[in-house]
């Protein structure tokens, strides 16, 4: 296995504190049925650093690893922060993980697409100085 991208905690730790600002707000503001794409976008930036902190710990599953281990964390932890504690009702909070997920996949999606100039910084491959990492698909 390869071994692991220095500086990988530093996403980590980004990716952690984005989290952590999800629950915290989406705990004290209240749901507003024209703003759920605000949900879209909060977890497209938290799985944006998460899919860079993945590629710098886990170098040797290449994108095509990368990306599913991305979308599976993200259903899970926004499935957590959306349907547990008080809330709406159980079809505003379908919506709302829907809309969350979607961010999710646009992110993903994004890294399959985006020019490999652009994947080789996010994905940390620029500090690579021994041995070949996979490149992303073209």
């Amino acid at each position: 296995m390869t071994e692991r991208i220095s500086g990988w905690w530093r996403w980590v730790v980004v990716a952690v504190c984005i989290y952590m600002a999800i629950l915290i707000s989406n705990r004290y503001l209240p749901v507003n049925p024209q703003m759920v794409w605000v949900r879209a976008g909060e977890y497209a930036l938290w799985a944006a650093i998460t899919l860079g902190a993945i590629a710098r710990f886990f170098p040797a599953l290449t994108p095509y690893g990368w990306r599913p281990v991305t979308i599976f964390l993200g259903a899970i932890l926004s499935g957590l922060e959306i349907f547990i504690g008080a809330g709406p009702g159980t079809k505003v909070r379908v919506d709302e993980w829907m809309t969350a997920l979607i961010g999710i996949a646009v992110v993903a999606i994004l890294a399959r697409v985006l020019p490999a100039a652009i994947t080789r910084l996010w994905f940390g491959q620029e500090v690579v100085r021994r041995g070949p990492i996979a490149r992303p698909p073209h």
